[in-house]
């Protein structure tokens, strides 16, 4: 029975530029309420709420922008938005976006939960590391003498990339079929246009005449960061994760005689990095690329020990199907190589700014020293600024159909040590040492703990979906094997953590379930407020938990890789 469900609205994914333009009224009010005398104080006169006050110039001091950041420990149903302040530096001082190295002291948490953004209201205000329930308690605790006022420096250096580097004559973009669809070597798919709240998907993949995947798509990238009262966390789903983007730039992003693949965006980006959405200005983009590359190490190699030596070997051709979505301050930049053995390489790089962090130089309330206390949680970069430990998950859905048919099965190997019996081909005894020794299972139902799996050096072993019906003549299944090409890390905060159970998918490597169309994706841009999805919605631990079959059945395996930077 189909049940109807409703998501609150309070959990409805952030909207660039409009949840910021309704709260601009409240923290205006809010700035104006702490005052001039304490801001500009601080920070100077670079605040435009503030310039009937006068003092504020924006071409010689810059500005304080606001940023907003989800509230991802809001209560249950209720929207809390966190917006921290940066100074924009002068159009003469800089034009890149160094904002996001200069961070201001000042925080403005607010309660967006309401329909009507006339109903908002601040919860609290944090100046030079001390935090105030309203703006009126801040000023009356600095007219007290309660509050002493860190002092902001607004200086920046001469970046020395401010152009981006290019070759000396840029091909320009050329087009694809208008069905996108691919053809090299053996490999034959289709490149999907990209979505709001989706990375790059790549549908029917073929090796040689035969099916490999259905689907192949970056779902997700969660980014969780670190701190005591100002942990957060994005998933850059919620975020539109590709739509606040550009067209891939020939020349930098991909090389001379690059393809690029066409898609439609409705974001007008801002210089502060901020957006403006609406559908009825769409244009079109290229954020998707696609170009042959002849790769540094080869296929195979070897030295035949003659006289003189002879090398033979296979150089390594690859396809590569580029594409790079920009979320604010990252760069995701994910590639898929075929490659001419039937390999497929996925892949994502990080690029972009840090989102820093201002920390207060002088003593924390508790009476310790702020830099320790700040360097808990971050690295610190100099006095003042800090670059808080966070993490990038990458989440990909492979949704497998070995040798173009639904029924397959997970088989995982494991290498282990183990004491061999004695051979009888021994003559005599001799001493018994453990041996190297293959194992193998196949997976019968997915569950937590039973279809999702964690990579261990001390455990290796192969994840391969393998179709039993057709095995080679030393019984050996068809298959492909999920491993992954370099250490890649998982969340390390508990399973309960409230940042853990909104994208749970950040537990895994691997996680394998059942095919049913209705589990779509692995997560939903709908958590980024309390950290709880509504009841049906699309999470990973939800499609694992009615522990279906899994042999002989159409799989779907979902990889997360990810780091701690």
């Amino acid at each position: 029975e189909e049940v109807a469900r409703v998501t609150p609205l309070s959990k409805r994914p952030t909207e660039p530029g409009a949840d910021a333009a309704l709260a601009a009224p409240l923290l205006d009010a809010t700035l104006r309420a702490i005052g001039g005398e304490i801001l500009h104080g601080a920070m100077g006169p670079i605040f435009p709420a503030l310039a009937p006050a006068g003092g504020f110039d924006r071409e010689a001091r810059g500005e304080a922008i606001s940023m907003m950041v989800n509230d991802a420990l809001s209560p249950t149903g209720q929207r809390y938005d966190i917006y921290r302040f940066q100074w924009l530096p002068p159009r003469r001082v800089s034009s890149l976006e160094s904002f996001w190295l200069h961070p201001l002291p000042l925080r403005i948490r607010v309660n967006a939960t309401a329909a009507d953004a006339a109903a908002w209201h601040a919860l609290s205000v944090s100046l030079c590391g001390r935090l105030f329930a309203s703006a009126a308690e801040l000023r009356a605790a600095r007219e007290s003498g309660a509050m002493p006022l860190c002092r902001v420096r607004n200086e920046t250096g001469n970046l020395p990339w401010e152009v981006p580097r290019r070759e000396d004559a840029p091909s320009g973009r050329r087009r694809v079929e208008a069905k996108r669809g691919v053809r090299w070597g053996g490999w034959r798919f289709t490149v999907s246009p990209q979505r709001p709240s989706s990375g790059p998907a790549l549908l029917d993949v073929s090796f040689g005449g035969e099916r490999v995947l259905y689907e192949l798509s970056l779902q997700d990238a969660m980014a969780a960061y670190s701190g005591d009262d100002e942990a957060f966390f994005y998933s850059d789903a919620a975020w539109s994760l590709s739509m606040l983007s550009a067209s891939l730039e020939p020349g930098v992003d991909c090389p001379s005689g690059a393809t690029y693949f066409e898609a439609a965006t409705w974001y007008q980006l801002q210089e502060t990095g901020s957006a403006v959405a609406d559908a009825t200005r769409a244009v079109p983009f290229y954020p998707t690329c696609i170009f042959e590359w002849q790769e540094d190490h080869t296929i195979w190699r070897h030295m035949q020990n003659t006289e003189p030596p002879r090398v033979r070997g296979l150089g390594r051709r690859t396809l590569v199907v580029r594409s790079i979505a920009t979320v604010a301050n990252y760069d995701y930049i994910t590639d898929v190589k075929f490659r001419e053995d039937g390999e497929i390489e996925a892949s994502v790089r990080f690029a972009g700014y840090i989102e820093a962090r201002h920390y207060t130089d002088h003593d924390t309330e508790a009476g310790g020293d702020a830099a320790a206390h700040e360097s808990l949680y971050s690295s610190l970069l100099r006095p003042g600024l800090a670059g808080p430990v966070h993490c990038h998950i990458a989440a990909f859905k492979a949704d497998f159909d070995i040798g173009g048919v639904r029924a397959n099965t997970l088989r995982v190997t494991s290498v282990g040590a183990s004491d061999a019996p004695p051979s009888p081909r021994e003559p005599f005894p001799r001493p018994r040492h453990p041996y190297k020794v293959l194992s193998h299972r196949d997976v019968e139902a997915e569950g937590i703990g039973a279809s999702t799996f964690v990579a261990d050096p001390r455990r290796p072993g192969a994840w391969t979906i393998v179709d039993r019906a057709a095995a080679s003549p030393a019984g050996s299944p068809r298959g492909y094997a999920v491993t992954l090409g370099s250490f890649a890390t998982t969340q390390v905060l508990p399973d309960e953590h409230p940042f853990v159970r909104a994208m749970p998918f950040s537990k895994y490597h691997l996680a394998v379930t059942a095919h049913h169309d209705h589990e779509r994706r692995l997560t939903s841009p709908y958590v980024q407020y309390d950290g709880e999805e509504a009841s049906g919605a699309q999470d990973l631990d939800r499609f694992l938990s009615d522990g279906e079959s899994l042999l002989d059945a159409d799989l779907v395996a979902w990889i997360a890789v990810g780091r701690e930077r």
